[in-house]
């Protein structure tokens, strides 16, 4: 081991990674919850409820197509939430490094 190489045994050790580790696990987890029950929202509605879907909103859309189709902005969202999220985990552990007090404050969203 260089100089330059870091202790991994002490790194995986602290408090601060294992804070780091938890905070982005939670973060997978909700937002993973969430699309799952955005995306399998859709079969449960057509087995159980599917006049549900049958809603004419306009001229040739009903409730149905635009609730598929909202799968592709929630899904963008999804992503954008988790790199906001993650980037805070990050900034905060870089600033953690440096020193930096004000990075415990800061929030992504």
């Amino acid at each position: 081991m260089t100089d330059l190489d870091p202790d991994w045994e002490a790194v995986l050790a602290s408090e601060r990674f294992r804070q780091a580790a938890r905070r982005r696990r939670r973060t997978i987890g909700m937002l993973g919850v969430l699309s799952a029950l955005y995306y399998f929202s859709i079969p449960a509605l057509i087995a159980w409820a599917p006049d549900v879907f049958r809603i004419r909103l306009a001229a040739g859309i009903n409730l149905g197509t635009l609730f598929a189709v909202s799968q592709y902005p929630f899904g963008g969202l999804i992503v954008y939430v988790f790199m906001r999220r993650t980037a805070a985990i990050d900034r905060a552990a870089a600033d953690h490094e440096t020193g930096n007090a004000f990075a415990e404050e800061h929030h992504a969203y």
